[in-house]
């Protein structure tokens, strides 16, 4: 070949590789997340919360190297755990599926909280394995009930798919009005769920989360120990393409993480929310149906194993009496 040829060559062999490099990506990948945008990491997280290990349900979203992932499968019921904005509470919507545990035990009452208490559990999560998005990629992602045209286009989607209805309700979800003294906050990336919490709670805290556990009976093995104030912030994973939480902040609450043994020796640390003052709530509240009672009295209940509960930290954990 003679020595004119040369750069010919090469900017062939240039022009294939990066064909087969860009090919190589999945097609929803590659139109999602621009290459010179990050995926989020733990750094950030640790810039601004840096005595406070992220909890298991949130480093599995910050896997290193891990690309984040999107899904426009969000229509799975079988593990959906539905978030009840308006009452401060989590409703499970599957109990009502076939696979559900018997007499679970979905809300329990505050004096029930001791050793020995034995409960039928099912700890259930969001249903979906979507990661954080990077910032600047959520940010530019519609995410209102006024272009839901324009994120249903976004994401290939038919407006009368079971996939966009879930959609429809979790940005309904969002944009939902306040309880008198409810804040509430829908964060699309790990940037803005951490300075959204940070900005309320400041830097010392806890973010505790449920262990993943199979559902059995269950026995309260030790005392629950009780961590923060009677101040937190829940926020849930929603059932969306990529990583969202639905976080708002929560007063009159005790958190405890409870010691749990299975029926078949599994050891669970659960997080519970008791609520302290319910004279004020709706007698058509899920928990009084459930529990069987009048508004009024305290009530627990645990947290699904994708839950963040947000807590100050103290000097000294309390226990409970």
């Amino acid at each position: 070949m003679s020595p004119a040829g040369v750069p010919l060559l090469l900017f062939f062999l240039t022009l294939s590789l990066h064909t087969i490099l860009c090919t190589a990506v999945p097609k929803k990948v590659s139109n999602f997340f621009p290459g010179d945008i990050s995926p989020p990491t733990e750094m950030y997280w640790y810039s601004r919360l840096p005595n406070t290990p992220p909890p298991k349900a949130l480093r599995d979203l910050l896997q290193p190297g891990r690309y984040p992932s999107v899904t426009r499968e969000i229509a799975n019921d079988d593990k959906y755990v539905g978030v009840d904005q308006r009452r401060y509470t989590i409703l499970y919507k599957s109990i009502q599926q076939k696979n559900a545990l018997p007499n679970s035990t979905l809300f329990y009452l505050y004096n029930d909280l001791h050793p020995g208490k034995k409960m039928k559990l099912q700890f259930t999560n969001s249903g979906t394995k979507v990661t954080f998005l990077p910032r600047q990629v959520a940010e530019s992602i519609p995410f209102s009930s006024d272009q839901l045209s324009e994120i249903l286009e976004y994401f290939s989607l038919q407006v009368n798919s079971k996939e966009a209805q879930v959609i429809i309700d979790e940005v309904g979800s969002c944009e939902s009005p306040n309880m008198e003294g409810e804040e509430k906050y829908c964060a699309t990336s790990l940037e803005s769920l951490i300075d959204f919490n940070v900005e309320r709670l400041g830097q010392n805290v806890e973010v505790l989360s449920t262990d993943p556990g199979e559902k059995q009976e269950y026995t309260v093995s030790e005392k629950a120990k009780m961590t923060g104030d009677h101040k937190a912030t829940a926020c849930h994973k929603m059932r969306y393409p990529y990583a969202v939480y639905y976080c708002h902040v929560i007063e009159d609450t005790e958190i405890y993480m409870v010691p749990l043994v299975g029926a078949d020796g599994t050891k669970v640390e659960a997080v519970t929310v008791c609520h302290l003052n319910t004279s004020a709530w709706s007698p058509e509240h899920m928990a009084f149906q459930v529990l069987k009672i009048k508004p009024g009295p305290a009530f627990c209940h645990f947290l699904a194993s994708d839950t963040l509960i947000w807590v100050p930290t103290k000097d000294q954990d309390m226990m409970t009496p």
